[in-house]
């Protein structure tokens, strides 16, 4: 058996404990019952293997300053990058990740944005795929934290005496190549008030969005539209509180729900307010989480009665454009002035994705079909 707490992954990546036998303890049995062990494969090896992944170990969730977080794991030789799989009991997120020059997330945070976040992963929804990649290779090896979450709210969970904490298996391999496209399907639900139920309607919408996305890599195809008369009038939004849209999609991997709803709203219950949205992504990004999908608005919200908004083609795939890519990962930016992720994307007259917000997307855990670990 090989020392517990520097165990290699295949020359790219070296776990060590940086709280002492805190890998050690975890990882010394070898692994689950069929998860890959040792050196399974060299960088040389087939990124579409299932055995190209190492186990890492099983890290407890303890208490830390009310949350629940895992101890600090080491990555080393990971300066271009690396992939994660985890697998938890309830859901989580990365709480911290960082190397002696960057801090890419630097606190468990909660809601749809992260203040301390240069980078976001997805939510860890029993089991998930996270993809790291730096837009310069990293300094020194990179620290690594994992807090749990509420799997309802996806707020931090917090200490509970009779509770069991859990805990997160991961295993790591090298960077998947970055695909040069990507095909992203989307499975659209019509409300009452969308103006685009039609099947002509439908595609010229993806075929206007399509044509945003191109230069970025990234290809929407309409996998299927349906009517559903039953999607509310209204929809009502908080952090915290995706229950309203939890049962207007249904998760698949790898399709994106689009729902065409009536008045679509931001409420804070504390200060009263309420927001008129365009649209809406609930999570950045989204994939496994409660009420994960693109939501975009199809009336006024002042009256029901006045029916659906005329929006044109060519702004709703905008606004369509622009939640797909909150959806993959990017936030609001205003780098140019056709930053299509500009707050207000309906207004930019010549929207575009630069070169980096284009790879981000691109790499999005749930579009890269990698294999999972034998486990």
């Amino acid at each position: 058996m090989k020392g517990c707490g520097h165990r290699r992954l295949d020359g790219v990546l070296r776990v060590l404990g940086t709280v002492a036998l805190s890998i050690a303890l975890a990882g010394c049995d070898g692994g689950p019952e069929g998860a890959p062990e040792g050196d399974s494969s060299g960088p040389e090896g087939d990124s579409g293997d299932a055995s190209a992944w190492s186990y890492l170990g099983e890290l407890p969730f303890t208490p830390e300053d009310g949350e629940l977080l895992t101890l600090p794991v080491e990555l080393t030789d990971a300066a271009e990058g690396f992939a994660l799989f985890a697998e938890v009991d309830g859901c989580a997120q990365v709480a911290l990740l960082e190397d002696d020059a960057t801090t890419w997330v630097g606190a468990l945070e909660s809601g749809p944005s992260c203040t301390a976040c240069e980078e976001r992963f997805s939510v860890i929804a029993g089991s998930g795929l996270l993809v790291h990649s730096p837009a310069e290779p990293s300094s020194g090896p990179a620290r690594l934290r994992l807090g749990k979450i509420d799997c309802h709210t996806l707020t931090r969970a917090r200490p509970d005496a009779e509770s069991p904490a859990g805990s997160v298996r991961l295993w790591a391999r090298e960077l998947p190549a970055v695909p040069l496209e990507v095909v992203v399907p989307l499975r659209f639900h019509h409300g009452p008030f969308s103006s685009r139920s039609s099947d002509d309607e439908s595609a010229a919408l993806i075929e206007a969005a399509s044509a945003l996305l191109a230069q970025a890599g990234v290809r929407p195809a309409l996998d299927s539209s349906s009517a559903d008369d039953a999607l509310p009038e209204s929809i009502a939004w908080f952090e915290g509180d995706p229950s309203a849209l939890a049962p207007l999609v249904e998760h698949e991997e790898g399709v994106v729900d689009v729902v065409f709803a009536g008045c679509l709203e931001h409420v804070h219950p504390e200060l009263q307010t309420r927001t008129t949205l365009d649209g809406l992504v609930p999570r950045v990004p989204a994939q496994a989480a409660v009420g994960a999908g693109i939501f975009l608005r199809g009336r006024a919200c002042t009256s029901a009665s006045l029916g659906p908004s005329f929006v044109s083609v060519e702004s709703q795939a905008r606004v369509l454009a622009h939640e797909l890519g909150h959806y993959l990962g990017l936030y609001h930016s205003v780098t140019s002035d056709s930053d299509l992720m500009n707050p207000n994307p309906a207004l930019i007259p010549d929207p575009t994705f630069s070169p980096a917000q284009a790879e981000r997307m691109r790499l999005h855990a749930a579009l890269l079909a990698e294999p999972t670990p034998d486990r």
